[in-house]
């Protein structure tokens, strides 16, 4: 891939990561990446990804992750020669509209101009004085009339509706608060699946094999997503449940992407293990008849 097709301030993950004290291997494991596409990532390095568009995928995934705004670290494009010719027509349009609006007016004659000015102004000064009042007045809800009305003749002596305005803006802005508060949460990592391109973190092979190379098994401690394809390039992707178990049968050699710390993977009737960087693992079959050295 050519780094002038894809340009980004890169030097702002590698400085972010290391402030909030996150190891390259958890970004790894977090994202379901290798390690070398994050450094890839961090670097602007040329290798790791397929296409620009999984690049670009797994950029905007990490800066999710880190909660860096995406656009911050891409810089404006600059605009082709068809866009500013298209700017350029719209402002001599705008030009023009402006010239013959102003021709019209230096026709209308100056005493009708400043009489329209009047009214103008008139309607706008008693537009204001009747906005003045109902800015100030707040909604109250009709389960919460009563209380006012116990309040008011528990205690007469003291002005009610000041305080209890005030009391309800608050209320008001503290929900509006809450409302917002839940609208900027993050949302949660999509899994982007990139084995196809990726290096393999983990080669295995089983040289006393009880079953056959025709399938392998896995269950999943938590709710993730997986891929793999065989050696015949069949792709398949899987959204597992917690505690959810899967066969997936077809041609070995298995390459799979998965998160190794809440994965239990089996082939050939021997459980894979798998450390907490393995996020990529190919299963090399061998034959049942194969003996033991």
């Amino acid at each position: 891939m050519n780094n002038n097709n894809f340009k980004y301030n890169y030097k702002v993950l590698a400085q972010e990561r290391k402030k909030q004290k996150i190891s390259l291997e958890n970004i790894a494991s977090e994202l379901t990446l290798n390690i070398d596409q994050v450094k890839s990532l961090e670097n602007n390095l040329q290798y790791g990804f397929a296409t620009p568009h999984f690049r670009n995928l797994a950029l905007k995934r990490y800066c999710n992750f880190l909660a860096i705004d995406f656009e911050k670290i891409i810089p404006e494009e600059i605009p082709t020669k068809e866009e500013i010719n298209e700017e350029e027509s719209e402002e001599i349009s705008t030009d023009n509209n402006k010239s013959s609006f102003l021709s019209t007016l230096k026709k209308i004659p100056s005493h009708i101009i400043l009489i329209l000015l009047c009214l103008i102004l008139i309607f706008i000064i008693l537009q204001n004085s009747n906005t003045k009042d109902t800015d100030l007045e707040i909604v109250i809800p009709k389960s919460n009339m009563s209380e006012e009305k116990n309040i008011t003749n528990n205690d007469l002596s003291a002005p009610v509706s000041k305080n209890f305005k005030q009391e309800k803006k608050v209320f008001i802005l503290k929900e509006n608060i809450q409302k917002i508060e839940t609208k900027s949460k993050i949302t949660p990592i999509e899994f982007l699946c990139s084995i196809k391109s990726a290096p393999m973190d983990k080669i295995w092979k089983r040289i006393n094999p009880e079953r056959p190379p025709t399938y392998f098994h896995i269950i999943s401690l938590k709710k993730q997503s997986i891929c793999t394809i065989d050696n015949q390039g069949q792709f398949k992707q899987y959204n597992l449940n917690e505690g959810q178990r899967l066969t997936h049968r077809g041609e070995a050699p298995f390459k799979i992407q998965l998160n190794p710390s809440i994965s239990e993977l089996y082939f050939q009737g021997w459980k894979v293990i798998l450390k907490e960087n393995d996020t990529f693992v190919q299963l090399n079959p061998v034959q049942m008849t194969t003996e033991s050295n």
